[in-house]
């Protein structure tokens, strides 16, 4: 595969960006961009598809006003919120003096995230990112109370508290269904192929799939399907890994929670669908924030927490496929 080096501008920088127009109808999934902020005109793409391209990184890691490492699972909310987060500062005179121009945030696994602040390394290719402070580091970490704790057994954060929950697990399939699955139980056919989490490369994500799929399809469930010849486990990050299975008939099906159905439904119609589920015994998770101790941008750190206190932030997540905490909830001490 050819590797495109080239000047590009901003608009087409973003399309290429996402893939759409590649010559090979299976090459990378065409996901939408998910910048932070608009690209320069002229800026340089480097990009080979399925091989040497970065999603889940976003904004630059030079001289950031705000760095946000988060579990993944949130991407397609970000952009919105981040837009909206501008608008609603101005307004918060207690943040007059707070610039976020320049905002990065990571979309991985947490727990990716974490090893490398542990490490103080984050290795992408031939590439390495310094992870401590002074060069990139968290002003605010975006993930489950299982993480939460994690950071705070490590001593990298005080306290945090929970501000949303997802809607639990649907299907994902092909568009049109080509399987014809209707259920959990359909996952143990023989002739259906299924993508899902490893329990060694992403606990998490195994852990909370499996809570449905035991509920739904029996104590052994996930074990059986772990078992099938015929399935297979993303090797670093299930949320753009399953959907490229998919995507090149590697897999037909992928436990995936209900805002990645919805959102690849509607971006992408003409390539993937979802099965929804019965909601006895749909897990669904939390997800919670904190601050950093050594957070480097204490103030924008908590403009942004402040932000995801409003009824603004609330309504970007519910729109975007998740249940928002309420108003009385949102306000309720932080956990210790």
């Amino acid at each position: 595969m050819v590797t495109k080096s080239t000047k590009v501008s901003a608009g087409a920088l973003l399309c290429l960006y996402a893939g759409i127009g590649a010559a090979d109808p299976r090459g990378i999934v065409p996901w939408p961009a998910e910048l932070p902020s608009a690209t320069l005109p002229g800026a340089s793409l480097y990009v080979s598809e399925k091989s040497n391209i970065v999603l889940d990184f976003h904004g630059s890691v030079q001289d950031p006003d705000l760095v946000i490492f988060m579990a993944g699972n949130q991407y397609r909310a970000i952009p919105d919120l981040i837009a909206a987060f501008r608008e609603w500062l101005p307004s918060q005179p207690q943040f007059r003096s707070v610039r976020v121009e320049r905002v990065f945030y990571a979309t991985t696994p947490p727990v990716r995230l974490i090893d490398a602040m542990d490490s103080g390394q984050l290795l992408l290719g031939n590439l390495w990112i310094d992870v401590r402070p002074g060069k990139l580091w968290p002003d605010v970490f975006m993930t489950g109370p299982r993480q939460q704790r994690r950071l705070q057994a490590a001593k990298y954060i005080d306290s945090w508290w929970v501000y949303t929950r997802n809607r639990g697990v649907v299907l994902l399939v092909a568009a049109g269904n080509p399987k014809n699955i209707r259920s959990i139980g359909d996952l143990a056919r023989d002739d259906v192929r299924v993508a899902m989490s490893s329990p060694k490369r992403e606990p998490a994500s195994f852990e909370s799939y499996s809570n449905t799929l035991r509920a739904q399809g029996g104590a052994q469930f996930p074990e059986r399907l772990l078992a099938k010849a015929s399935t297979v486990s993303p090797a670093a990050v299930h949320h753009r890994e399953n959907p490229q299975l998919i995507f090149d008939g590697v897999a037909d099906v992928a436990p995936m929670y209900f805002h990645f159905g919805d959102y690849l439904k509607k971006q992408m119609p003409q390539h993937f669908d979802y099965v929804a589920l019965p909601a006895d015994g749909n897990f669904v998770d939390e997800l919670a924030i904190s601050i950093l101790n050594q957070a480097p941008r204490r103030a924008a750190a908590l403009a942004w927490t402040e932000f995801m206190r409003s009824d603004v932030a609330a309504a970007i997540y519910n729109r975007n496929g998740f249940d928002y905490l309420t108003a009385e909830e949102r306000s309720r001490r932080e956990h210790q």
